[in-house]
């Protein structure tokens, strides 16, 4: 197994997990920006880096570009709501479970799950309900709700997203990292910026103080452009399995880095939940690597 592992898969791996995981910290730093705002932000500085980075890819791509392009946005939208309206460790443990929604694409393809992964649905499920359920009582309830719902949905896209790229590279139809960003991100950004300036005032549009220009620069540059770099190097250079396990340190980082630089301490209930979380996605991730 040692042989397999490549050291620079493996920092592609752990750069990906802190760079997602700090998306909920950029949020949180300009909360008076629409998640529309940000988001657009955050695909034309992604975007810029790729034409800056790659002038030169592969042409022919432009339908597989798009579509998956558009997912990646639908999950970004997804998530920045998300992160704006629930703690940022437990927003990452709901996206984190995006392997449960990828069983149900297979379900409805026709490819049943085995007793082990119906077990890891299961404590991941129940994981999920340690988690949330004392903080949903309390008062803010209504908002966590909505932002742990679509945390879910943002894990859905995701799996979508993993999905459709699978297909696509069996067939030898998959676009880079930086084609579905040329192709992608630069349109689809401009896009948002011009909905979001029609319909919301300039504080919900444009970052007018260092804090939240730094956010804005961070999602851009830090939560975007370098982990759609980074996880290609490690798929890439990784065994598929080594990948998934190191990808589940992505909710520790996030609550790491909510602990750090928003105040936002776990509670008993937020670090049971989790455990329970993680380890429903791990015997998943061992079912899947065997």
């Amino acid at each position: 197994m040692d042989s397999d592992i490549d050291r620079r898969g493996v920092v592609g791996a752990v750069v990906t997990s802190m760079s997602w995981a700090a998306t909920g910290v950029w949020v949180n730093l300009a909360p008076a920006l629409s998640p529309l705002a940000l988001v657009a932000w955050r695909l034309l500085l992604a975007a810029a880096l790729f034409w800056l980075l790659f002038p030169r890819v592969r042409r022919g791509y432009g339908p597989q570009a798009w579509g998956l392009g558009t997912l990646l946005v639908a999950y970004y939208l997804a998530a920045v709501f998300a992160f704006q309206r629930a703690p940022v460790g437990e927003v990452a443990l709901c996206i984190g479970c995006a392997p449960l929604f990828v069983l149900l694409y297979q379900a409805l393809g026709g490819r049943w799950p085995a007793r082990r992964e119906i077990a890891a649905v299961a404590l991941t499920l129940s994981g999920l309900a340690v988690m949330v359920w004392p903080g949903l009582r309390g008062a803010g309830g209504g908002a966590a709700w909505s932002g742990l719902s679509v945390a879910l949905l943002a894990a859905a896209l995701t799996a979508a997203y993993a999905t459709l790229h699978r297909r696509l590279a069996l067939r030898q139809r998959a676009p880079a990292g930086a084609e579905v960003g040329r192709a992608a991100f630069a349109p689809l950004g401009a896009a948002l910026m011009v909905a979001v300036s029609l319909h919301g005032p300039v504080g919900q549009v444009l970052p007018l103080a260092p804090q939240p220009v730094i956010a804005v620069i961070g999602l851009g540059l830090v939560s975007t452009a370098l982990p759609t770099l980074a996880v290609a190097v490690a798929s890439s250079r990784l065994p598929a399995f080594i990948n998934t396990l190191i990808r589940l340190t992505t909710p520790l980082f996030a609550a790491g880095f909510g602990w750090a630089f928003l105040g936002q301490q776990p509670t008993a209930w937020t670090v049971a939940g989790g455990a329970l979380v993680l380890s429903g996605l791990f015997v998943q991730g061992v079912r899947a690597g065997e």
